[in-house]
């Protein structure tokens, strides 16, 4: 009973390193733990540890997806991440730094798994995220799959031996400094991040023709300095193309602005909607179009329709989006600059794909759906961990928050408060491409796979060699 109190102990402390804790200390204290609690045990208690262990990370990590669709949902994610995450009892764990190797080297593993398993993969929750405040100098390089792949190996390596808890001093003190590896541009863009905001929180926030767009229109400052204007994911909550109110409110408001302007709009096909993110010039000509690729599960596309809508009866509400097929850089000024559309900052392999030639990134989404929980803090996290990894600035704009600018080295450099109607400006540094240096979920894969094997045969040799 006293190490499945600590299993559950070593999953809120994981959870502690996510907001709305944000304590980064604790994503070495929670796995070192769990570490512990595996070492030297049998199959069947390996598992329940790790189970627990999971939920207890799970549950109140992702309890914001239960806001408005109820408990069923939320408690069903929960217990299929889990599940995956107790994965990491299938091995045996000594205590020792082959074991250490083999736990860091499964449970990187498994966060990959999660990435991209099922329905396309839910990465959210990877201790990857957490150490932009610790680590920040290691993201070039490393990337998220290898901090969370690092964290986890100090962290055991600890416990094996307490000594080497003095290579947090090292740690510590590298913290202080901004590793600058990328080249500038020379060039700097200034934006206007317009967070227009919704009358109502919840699924049915842009229930009323209209409203959102409406609201957009409103927070935007007709006389400004920017090179660009950028709206949300959602902000055109109707097609501003076809529809005819929509486009003579974009329209007017162009020619006021004389501005060009990049909007997050649903455009509606009869094969169904796109998630778009559309730059108008200043006449009102349609300059690109970069559609969502990665769609969220459950969200904008329903798997195993007929038994989620067994589940809950809001599944019958949502129609599938139909996903693009490439990626599409905007340009304004002769600078590249390409959009993610809110759940796309998630998978390793896409934003990498999308940073390729852009000389700074935009994040455009809308979080009015989770009403005031913590996942719009979780997200800023994730896309403050996605600048630090490809060395590049953000423009985060939100419908209704956090919208926020953050630098190559994923500091937070200006945020807008949440809920409240706003223009937030920003001068954006533009960046020359460089990719991490181990690129790719697949090699990482193949890296982490091999690290396994090595650390299983050697500590399999070295019973062997005790043995004799």
């Amino acid at each position: 009973m006293r190490k499945l109190a600590l299993a559950l102990i070593s999953g809120l402390l994981l959870f502690a390193a996510f907001p709305p804790v944000e304590f980064w200390p604790a994503a070495f204290l929670g796995a070192g733990l769990l570490f512990l609690l595996l070492a030297e045990e049998r199959l069947g208690a390996r598992f329940r540890i790790a189970l627990l262990a999971g939920g207890a990370f799970f549950a109140p990590l992702l309890h914001w997806s239960s806001i408005y669709v109820g408990a069923l949902p939320w408690l069903i994610l929960v217990l299929g991440e889990s599940l995956i995450f107790a994965l990491i009892a299938l091995a045996p764990i000594r205590k020792n730094a082959y074991g250490a190797i083999a736990f860091a080297s499964s449970f990187a593993l498994i966060e990959l798994l999660r990435m991209k398993a099922p329905f396309g993969g839910f990465g959210w929750g990877r201790i990857g995220f957490t150490q932009v405040d610790s680590l920040q100098f290691l993201y070039p390089f490393i990337g998220v799959v290898g901090i969370s792949f690092f964290a986890i190996s100090l962290a055991a390596i600890i416990v094996v031996k307490p000594i080497f808890s003095l290579a947090f001093i090292p740690v510590i003190i590298l913290s202080f400094f901004n590793l600058n590896i990328n080249t500038s541009s020379e060039k700097k863009i200034k934006v206007i991040a317009v967070q227009g905001s919704v009358q109502q929180l919840g699924l049915e926030f842009n229930q009323r023709a209209l409203a959102v767009l409406n609201n957009h229109i409103d927070a935007t400052p007709k006389r400004n300095g920017a090179d660009v204007i950028i709206w949300p994911e959602n902000a055109s909550d109707v097609d501003p193309i076809t529809n005819l109110k929509a486009r003579q409110g974009i329209g007017k408001l162009l020619s006021e602005i004389q501005k060009p302007l990049l909007i997050g709009a649903v455009e509606q096909r009869s094969s169904g909607p796109l998630n778009s993110s559309l730059l108008f010039d200043a006449d009102g000509q349609l300059l690109s179009r970069y559609i969502k690729q990665d769609l969220a599960p459950f969200g904008e596309y329903i798997p195993l329709r007929s038994i989620s809508e067994s589940i809950t009866p809001l599944a019958k509400q949502v129609r599938d989006f139909i996903p693009g097929d490439n990626w599409v850089k905007h340009k304004i000024d002769g600078i590249e600059f390409q959009s993610f559309i809110c759940f796309e900052v998630l998978d390793d392999d896409h934003t990498q794909a999308g940073a390729d030639g852009a000389e700074f990134l935009v994040a455009q989404t809308n979080n009015a759906t989770f009403g005031d929980s913590y996942q719009a803090a979780q997200q800023l996290q994730i896309t403050r961990a996605r600048a630090a990894e490809l060395s590049r600035q953000f423009a985060v704009v939100s419908t209704t928050g956090y919208t926020a600018h953050i630098d190559q080295n994923g500091e937070v450099l200006d945020i807008a408060e949440q809920f409240k109607p706003i223009a937030l400006q920003m001068e954006i540094e533009t960046f020359k491409d460089r990719a991490t240096t181990i690129r790719g979920s697949l090699l990482w894969t193949g890296v982490l796979g091999v690290l396994w094997l090595l650390s299983v045969f050697g500590e399999r040799r070295s019973l062997s060699g005790f043995s004799r």
